[in-house]
């Protein structure tokens, strides 16, 4: 009998799925042994991996300080176009991001252009000059950790549940692939985004706007998630209108200074590729066609209108709005690979929205990380090559590229088109799959369901397999690539 009361007051600790204790965050967070691991793991991505597309931005970036000396910044976007890449490519490219995008980033790299001044050389062939561009991106990853840990203070979670969410975040496939495999921009438009759905936690009207202006100049697709944050907390049509214009202010006000320039561009305006991105994947109903993309993203916009939410059901619907929001562009529209690095912080808010949840959102995030990445190279071989990516960094240095021993493309390249078109429609219903489960679990109309409040149940094996993972799918085309 008193066995049996001790047992109710002190309660045996759950068990997770690989028969360790669940984490109580309250009492512990990651550990120095799982910091260390994932700080080796993004320092060997940071230095092996660049994709040309990063070189061919900052150089468009630096060429601001040659417009801006010349006194020609009114014709920024036409010098920028004709100019080449340095010494290690010979082409050319777009030049697609409104002003504020080559401003910031030309602060960032201003050192480089004064040593190429200084030197006659192109950053593009100084291994030293390359992981200084590649560290333009830590900052908005740091900024993207801090505002978790914000939002985390927000929700009035522990420090320790706060960061296991920026464990959960910098351990996240979405965010291994676009920023350090890649080492694209878009790790801006996370921090902002971030920063914006913070305002709105808040009820900072004035915040919100202004955080999602700034994120919309990096990627249009910000708005699928302002969008529906606006719909939960506003219902009058032209107040909806007013904040849209706001939102998309700092965008537009570019376009207009920049209009005469860019209309002598090219490429002119980046946005008509990427409306024919959102019309990428449509569904054939018996002779009528629908976008998969207005379908989805519709009826979340629909969703959010149409709901009255209860205050203490917020922070539930910020996470389902994000990840409605970027799920239906992700999986009913067109995506280049790296892109998908907004859905990153997703997994993160769920550890601090549903704690008790954790370990289904580790492994459903793993899984739709996984599944990303995996249809990624099948589509965009080139940007995980030797050739476009591992050449230029230390990879490049340990081993000379030679496009017979490009050991991914070559695999690839073995396989049938029939092969390759069934593996990607697999990967593609995991993906579709995981997150349309995450939009389940994480039904904010059931926000009422109770939570252990301080305690993450998930245990530390289930987080280890996770890292594994994302650390064996991260580093596969590293690997090939030195061994192949």
């Amino acid at each position: 009998m008193t066995a049996a009361k001790n047992q109710k007051r002190h309660p045996l600790p759950r068990l997770g799925v690989f028969g360790q204790p669940e984490l109580p965050a309250t009492q512990a967070a990651p550990g120095r042994v799982r910091w260390a691991a994932l700080t080796v793991l993004l320092a060997v991505c940071l230095v092996c991996y660049n994709y040309t597309d990063l070189p061919l931005i900052v150089r468009h970036s630096i060429s601001f300080w040659d417009a801006l000396r010349t006194g020609r910044l009114n014709q920024f976007y036409q010098l920028a176009t004709a100019l080449p890449i340095g010494q290690a490519t010979g082409q050319t490219g777009e030049v697609p991001y409104d002003i504020w995008v080559y401003v910031l980033l030309a602060v960032w790299n201003l050192p480089v252009y004064l040593w190429e001044l200084a030197t006659g050389l192109t950053f593009e062939t100084n291994l030293i000059a390359m992981v200084w561009v590649r560290l333009a991106g830590m900052l908005p990853f740091v900024g993207a950790n801090w505002a978790i840990l914000g939002i985390a203070r927000q929700l009035g979670r522990p420090k320790e549940q706060g960061l296991w969410a920026c464990w959960g975040f910098s351990t996240s496939l979405f965010l291994l692939n676009g920023l350090f495999c890649i080492g694209q921009i878009d790790i801006f438009n996370v921090f902002f985004t971030l920063m914006g759905l913070w305002a709105w936690l808040k009820k900072n009207e004035r915040g919100f706007i202004g955080w999602f202006a700034l994120a919309v100049t990096f990627k249009m697709f910000a708005l699928m998630v302002f969008l529906p944050l606006l719909l939960l907390e506003e219902k009058r049509l032209w107040r909806i209108a007013g904040a849209s214009a706001g939102a998309c202010s700092l965008s537009l006000l570019s376009k207009l200074l920049f209009l005469r320039d860019k209309m002598n561009t090219p490429t002119q305006f980046d946005e008509r590729r990427f409306i024919r991105f959102l019309f990428g994947r449509n569904l054939d109903l018996g002779g009528a066609t629908i976008s998969a993309f207005v379908l989805l993203f519709g009826a979340t916009v629909l969703v959010c209108w149409l709901s009255r939410m209860e205050e203490q059901a917020r922070p539930a619907w910020a996470l389902w709005a994000m990840l409605a929001g970027y799920g239906s562009f992700f999986i009913g529209a067109a995506a280049y690979p790296y892109w998908a690095v907004v859905l990153a912080p997703c997994a993160a808010l769920a550890l601090l929205v549903w704690p008790g949840y954790a370990k289904q959102t580790v492994l459903l995030e793993a899984a739709a990380g996984a599944a990303y990445f995996g249809c990624s190279v099948l589509t965009y071989t080139a940007v995980y090559s030797g050739e476009m990516n591992l050449r230029w960094m230390l990879a490049g240095r340990l081993k000379p590229w030679s496009r017979e021993g490009d050991a991914l493309v070559n695999l690839l390249g073995r396989l049938s088109e029939g092969a390759l078109q069934n593996t990607d429609a697999l990967l593609m219903a995991v993906l579709v799959l995981a997150v349309g489960g995450m939009l389940v679990l994480y039904a904010p109309w059931r926000a009422s369901r109770p939570q252990r409040e301080g305690s993450l149940a998930v245990d530390g094996g289930t987080l280890w397999a996770r890292f594994a993972l994302s650390a064996a799918v991260a580093l596969a085309p590293l690997l090939l690539y030195l061994v192949g």
